[in-house]
């Protein structure tokens, strides 16, 4: 059974992982294919170490451009080597093996630099240059000499087709400016951005505190219609009952216009105990001095018919009057 990598994941190699993203960001920040170097980072101007007797700018140390010391081609060697596209994560030591393998001097003595010049989809092309350290650090001391303590300037050698720096005496000069441009840059970005996300949520805290302003509104209406709402029902629920009220009167007929003209018929001798009505029909209880008198006053008129007598009339003792009991019909019924 083979060995399988612990850090193997669906057959990526995660332990390899910091040096794809470590690559990932130099070819970012110093790639040609990313622009942002040929865009932020500020032009390099190379020198050879005669010029800088000449360069009073350099001497007062106020010159901003970027300054390369370049070596005298007689003192540095030059070579390439071409490597497939997959081990660019590996340029560093491959890089270091190929000075090894290449170097007149001794590792300890040889100081180098290298730099991609070509790249294709599947391998790319790099180019390398050796110098003695002893060499290098000789051009660094008159260089100093002559351009100042004040100056910063790296160092670096013609390769077969470009100029390539140093490994170990790059300037901090271009990495400084570059990365002041890129941090000014990211900073502008981000504003841009913040400004941007800002602007959006205008709209929306806008609309947020309408809602809320509408939300307050709407709570202190609702308290304001609430004694109009009771109010309201209790009208609907007055006027349901006044409905029904006047839909049951409305079958009943108007009994006071013929209870007046009964007692208007009936003189003041005669004492009326009680009276019913049963639709069109008058039923009288009382007292008179002649009972049958006034059946025949009640029968003689016009406002009654069929004035009858259901029982025989009596003799009321204490009173001395006869007791009568009378029924009649209304004339036309209760319509008048």
């Amino acid at each position: 059974m083979s060995d399988v990598n612990q850090f193997s994941l669906f057959g990526l190699d995660l332990s390899l992982l910091h040096r794809r993203v470590r690559l990932g960001v130099l070819q970012l920040l110093w790639g040609e294919e990313a622009g942002l170097k040929d865009w932020l980072c500020p032009k390099v101007h190379y020198y050879q170490l005669e010029d800088l007797h000449h360069s009073e700018v350099i001497a007062e140390g106020a010159d901003p451009r970027i300054i390369e010391v370049v070596l005298p081609e007689s003192q540095a060697l030059a070579t390439s080597m071409t490597l497939p596209i997959s081990a660019e994560i590996f340029l560093e030591e491959a890089v270091s093996a190929q000075v090894q393998a290449h170097s007149p001097f001794p590792l300890n003595e040889t100081r180098w630099g290298s730099k991609v010049v070509a790249r294709t989809v599947d391998s790319l092309v790099v180019e390398i240059v050796l110098v003695s350290r002893v060499t290098a650090d000789e051009l660094m001391r008159e260089a100093t000499q002559a351009a100042g303590p004040r100056a910063s300037f790296g160092l670096s050698a013609f390769g077969l087709s470009t100029y390539v720096p140093l490994l170990n005496y790059r300037g901090s000069a271009i990495r400084e400016r570059y990365f002041d441009n890129l941090r000014q840059f990211g900073l502008r970005a981000l504003g841009g951005v913040c400004g941007m996300i800002f602007l959006s949520l205008v709209p929306v805290m806008w609309t947020a505190q309408t809602a809320q302003q509408y939300e307050e509104l709407l709570a202190e209406t609702e308290q304001r219609s609430r004694d109009v709402v009771r109010l309201r029902s209790s009208l609907v629920e007055a006027q349901e009952q006044f409905a029904e009220a006047k839909q049951f009167f409305a079958a009943q007929p108007d009994y006071r216009p013929w209870l007046h003209k009964l007692a208007g018929a009936t003189a003041d001798s005669v004492y009326l105990n009680r009276l019913s009505l049963n639709n069109s029909t008058l039923t009288v209880t009382g007292l008179a001095v002649n009972a049958a008198d006034y059946q025949a006053t009640l029968a003689e008129s016009e406002l009654f018919a069929d004035v009858s007598a259901p029982s025989a009339f009596t003799l009321d003792n204490r009173s001395g009057r006869e007791r009568f009991t009378l029924t009649m019909e209304i004339q036309g019924g209760m319509r008048d």
